[in-house]
């Protein structure tokens, strides 16, 4: 691939400097420099053993990602990323997660009577969480989950 710088709004830059999540700021700042980033810059030159969290981290912040196929040093086939519609950014997303009050937690806890609303199994507090995406995931994500 060829490394062409390309230049950005300036909301867009505006927003991106403002990002301070680590992982997040690597995959930002190499993709403002190189163009893109793949899975092995990301396990080699920065030492991340999931890359793809790296760049989750940055979609969670509302900066656009496309994922696309790219060729490892040795020739295998690994997965690359690039900023994608810059004009579908989300500013309000900076913080990336939603930190939630620890009384808001125990309090849908005891509403729950302690039970999760996915799969009604009882949990102790401590492994139950509000904004937990793995089940929605792999679940689906339906109209009544999000008004939860």
């Amino acid at each position: 691939m060829a490394n062409k710088k390309a230049t950005y709004p300036k909301e867009f830059l505006e927003h991106v400097k403002s990002i301070t999540n680590k992982r997040a700021k690597i995959v930002i700042d190499h993709i403002l420099q190189h163009g893109f980033i793949t899975t092995e810059d990301l396990e080699t030159t920065y030492g991340y053993s999931h890359p793809p969290r790296a760049a989750r981290d940055v979609r969670e912040t509302g900066i656009p990602l496309e994922t696309f196929k790219a060729k490892s040093e040795s020739g295998k086939s690994i997965a690359a990323y690039k900023f994608g519609d810059v004009t579908k950014l989300q500013v309000n997303r900076i913080a990336g997660r939603v930190t939630f009050p620890k009384d808001f937690k125990r309090k849908l806890y005891e509403l729950g009577k302690g039970r999760c609303y996915i799969c009604n199994g009882a949990f102790e507090e401590r492994y139950l969480q509000v904004d937990h995406r793995v089940p929605y995931e792999v679940g689906g994500d339906t109209a009544d989950a999000r008004n939860i």
